[in-house]
């Protein structure tokens, strides 16, 4: 990648655009619109607000932690944004949102990992390959390694942008984190395949399956709103991985409106369909004391095992 010196030729002084500081040697080559991300940053307002509600009525807490930080992130990152708008120079605005949007889908990324878990705990535990702890602690710990190496180049790259050097070694750190996200992702999708899979050829399994989805009226709309999330996610971290390893000043980066549909767009659909059909309303149930006999008409041994993985 080019050196940071080299992209943005500017000059310390730059607070908008002139002769002496053209848009083309700004940070993206263009000013951040303010109409696309003031309406990104009122949906992730509104978003926030929805998921600190669902999460205490239905006192889903990890999913209210995992949500909240995730919108919050996205709050500031859009807000650095629009610090862009009218001085697309604006070092503190660029490094607040290049910092903030590409950490925060891993937070939404972990709350979708919880869901197996307590799918887990929902259809039963003995044509699960892993324990729903076991796989909790293994996406969960992929998350933190994507979240920890996604920060640490970060904090790279702005340590590098302020004193006007090098921004490769960050933007590898950001890379890898990026790169190591989208594996956990596809790994987690073939996890959740291959337990589906399971179920359908167990015939306990699969009448348990038929039971729960009885009990449970809603829980179909909420796999498919943890599906849709998680596409939208894979789809922007791919987006992500492509712009970032083709370097600072491609085009890709430089254009407002694939970041607009592949990054905002792709963000909001992920974190509004987990409003649409709250996991905590229906996954949750998992753990509830009278599940097993409402649910399948036996009691005892699910209802020990789901109380020993709440989450």
């Amino acid at each position: 990648m080019s050196g940071f010196h080299q992209l943005f030729a500017r000059k310390q002084d730059c607070t908008g655009i002139s002769a002496d500081c053209p848009i083309s040697k700004s940070f993206y080559g263009y000013a951040p619109s303010l109409i696309p991300n003031a309406i990104l940053l009122a949906l992730f307002s509104l978003a926030l607000l929805a998921h600190g509600a669902q999460g205490v009525y239905y006192r889903a807490w990890s999913t209210l932690t995992a949500m909240g930080w995730g919108c919050i992130c996205e709050l500031l990152g859009y807000a650095g944004r629009l610090m862009m708008h009218d001085n697309p120079f604006y070092l503190n605005g660029f490094l607040i949102q290049i910092c903030c949007l590409t950490i925060a889908p891993a937070f939404f990324s972990a709350a979708i990992y919880l869901s197996l878990a307590r799918s887990v705990v929902l259809f039963g535990t003995k044509v699960s390959r892993l324990s729903p702890r076991a796989y909790a602690y293994i996406f969960i710990s992929c998350d933190i390694v994507s979240l920890a190496l996604q920060g640490a180049g970060g904090a790279l790259a702005s340590i590098a942008a302020q004193s006007q050097k090098s921004l490769t070694m960050g933007d590898n750190v950001q890379l890898a984190g990026l790169s190591f996200q989208v594996g956990s992702l596809a790994l987690f999708g073939v996890c959740a395949g291959e337990y589906a899979w399971r179920i359908f050829r167990s015939a306990s399994a699969s009448s348990r399956a038929r039971k729960v989805f009885a009990y449970n009226k809603g829980l179909m709309a909420c796999f498919g709103a943890l599906g849709l999330s998680y596409t939208a996610i894979m789809v922007r971290c791919v987006y992500r991985v492509i712009e970032l390893s083709n370097g600072w000043g491609s085009t890709l980066m430089r254009n407002q409106i694939d970041f607009v549909a592949l990054e905002g767009a792709m963000i909001v659909i992920a974190v509004m369909a987990i409003n649409a059909a709250y996991p905590g309303k229906y996954l949750n149930r998992a753990v509830d004391p009278d599940f097993e006999e409402k649910s399948t008409g036996s009691v005892g041994s699910q209802t020990e095992v789901a109380s020993k993985h709440m989450f």
